[in-house]
């Protein structure tokens, strides 16, 4: 979303009206996008599903890196209290992404794919108790103390409950989809900002942790097993995942957006 500024009145006209100061929560403006290095999917799996997938959602991902979280978070402007509320609710996001991925490996038709999601289910246990504790250490902290009377804003909330429905609900392929986007929207982001870094050492950190190779590895696995996936998912099974990723692409950056204004309940 971009603010747009009124263009000058005629000297005779009428003035118009002063303008109302922002209301609190109001949406604060984007910046221009960050520069966009050539994706991962199509750089190391040209050709394949998910590079096709990926394209697909080519003008959200422009809209991803457009927003003023990230643009600020790479300048090192961003406040860092808006951050520390995206890392509270990035931890009880975490928690039941982790119970997304648990219930997909219950669903997983090779021993092997069961096996990884498993371990990614119990990994991102562990993650909210180490990523999301090294970053809130820095606001003397714990994630204890953070989520123990935190709950999960209506941004967060949407998509979690958004997941979880289609991973319970539907088959292995739209599964696998569901819980995609979040693994590629990082990396990508992550990526993207390497490329500029940020003067505020906790956010390059942040950047680090997306951009490094454990993180693009444990991705590109997840990446593989939706390509195998997709090739035996037929056309129709193929359109669905497709569905299933863009709206979950169009959440994350709902939760960008909804963190940058540190959006909570109103009532």
């Amino acid at each position: 979303m971009t603010v747009s500024t009124p263009s000058k009145s005629d000297t005779d006209a009428p003035a118009a009206p002063a303008a109302p100061a922002e209301a609190a929560g109001a949406a604060k403006p984007h910046a221009a996008s960050l520069p966009l290095p050539p994706s991962t999917m199509s750089c190391k799996l040209p050709g394949t599903f998910c590079a096709e997938l990926w394209s697909s959602v080519n003008g959200i991902f422009s809209q991803i890196m457009s927003h003023a979280f990230l643009t600020q978070l790479a300048d090192g402007s961003l406040e860092e209290a808006t951050f520390k509320f995206y890392i509270v609710q990035g931890a009880l996001y975490l928690r039941e992404y982790a119970r997304a991925l648990a219930l997909v490996a219950s669903k997983a038709p090779r021993a092997e794919w069961v096996a990884f999601f498993s371990k990614a289910a119990h990994d991102a246990f562990l993650e909210e108790s180490s990523f999301h504790k090294e970053f809130l250490a820095y606001f003397d902290t714990t994630v204890k103390r953070e989520t123990a009377s935190a709950e999960l804003a209506p941004f967060s909330l949407l998509y979690t409950s958004t997941v979880l429905a289609t991973v319970h609900g539907q088959a292995f392929y739209e599964a696998l989809a569901a819980v995609l986007p979040c693994f590629v929207v990082y990396l990508e982001v992550g990526k993207a900002l390497l490329l500029k870094g940020s003067p505020h050492p906790l956010y390059q950190k942040f950047i680090d942790r997306f951009a490094g190779t454990e993180y693009e590895q444990l991705t590109l696995s997840v990446v593989e097993m939706a390509n195998a996936v997709a090739a035996e998912a037929g056309e129709a099974g193929r359109r669905r995942m497709q569905r299933v990723f863009e709206q979950g692409t169009r959440m994350e950056w709902m939760f960008f957006d909804a963190a940058y204004q540190c959006q909570t309940w109103p009532v």
